[in-house]
């Protein structure tokens, strides 16, 4: 009867939990007037123009669009993880003036909202010429305080007679480092899964550190939201449709190794 109940909870809250998405890409072939009837979820037809529309660039470039936030979600993780895990590994394994106070600067940053630096990296970025290109987000998301205290977790307990034996032949700490980093793989591929997610969904540093032919998909949603409805409401249902795509394969690739990773660090 247990085992039951269980089941019954856990069907109601994963229908709870999907209803939103379903009725998101049903919407991809409904009218306008069929999605403003938020009880009818089926479609009267089953046309896929507002897909035709959106990859044929009717009301946007989509797929350049789409490319480029790819493009600084993939260079933003990648940069990030690799900056993230080497301190949290410094930080973790090795003792140094100012190791305390760049912990504290790490949890600092979580702490902090990112409005805080959206003008600092606004004039940061325009002082570098940078600002329009997609190296105006590279650069700012290659530091993360969640990914140094992430690893720092990770490598806080992880055995330390294989440091110092790695010292005892010889290897420096970047050499020591690039030796056990494919034994924190899954915590690697998990803070770059988060990373990358947080990345593809961020919406205010585009916003002002990008031009119109940089764009990534935040901001093309947000301009396919028309209030005269010139646009149809499709067409946007279509794009969000397709932003999740991404997202859901990363995650469907990544699933074991972030169950890892997430045990590992509750573990420590």
């Amino acid at each position: 009867m247990k085992k039951f109940l269980s089941v019954c909870f856990l069907s109601g809250v994963i229908c709870l939990a999907t209803y939103p998405f379903v009725w998101m890409f049903l919407s991809c072939f409904k009218t306008n007037r069929e999605i403003y009837r938020p009880g009818q979820l089926l479609p009267g037809s089953f046309d896929g123009s507002s897909f035709r529309l959106l990859l044929d660039a009717s009301y946007l470039p989509f797929m350049k669009i789409f490319s480029n936030s790819l493009l600084a979600s993939i260079g933003q993780a990648t940069l990030a993880t690799l900056v993230s895990a080497g301190a949290g590994f410094c930080l973790a394994k090795y003792r140094f003036r100012g190791n305390s106070l760049i912990f504290g600067l790490a949890v600092l940053i979580i702490l902090m909202p990112k409005q805080t630096f959206a003008v600092p990296l606004f004039e940061w970025m325009s002082w570098l010429g940078l600002r329009g290109s997609l190296w105006s987000l590279l650069l700012p998301g290659a530091v993360s305080g969640m990914g140094v205290v992430f690893f720092y977790q990770i490598f806080r307990h992880f055995p330390e007679e294989w440091i110092e034996l790695s010292r005892m032949e010889g290897l420096s700490p970047l050499r020591t480092f690039w030796v056990i980093f494919p034994l924190v793989l899954p915590g690697v591929l998990a803070f770059f899964l988060l990373y990358f997610v947080l990345c593809f969904q961020e919406h205010l540093l585009p916003m002002l550190l990008l031009d119109d032919e940089n764009a990534t998909l935040p901001l093309a949603l947000a301009k396919l939201k028309d209030s005269s409805h010139r646009i149809p409401e499709s067409v946007g249902m279509a794009a969000s449709t397709l932003s999740i795509v991404p997202l859901l394969l990363v995650f469907a690739m990544a699933f074991r190794k972030l169950r890892s990773a997430l045990r590992l660090v509750s573990l420590s």
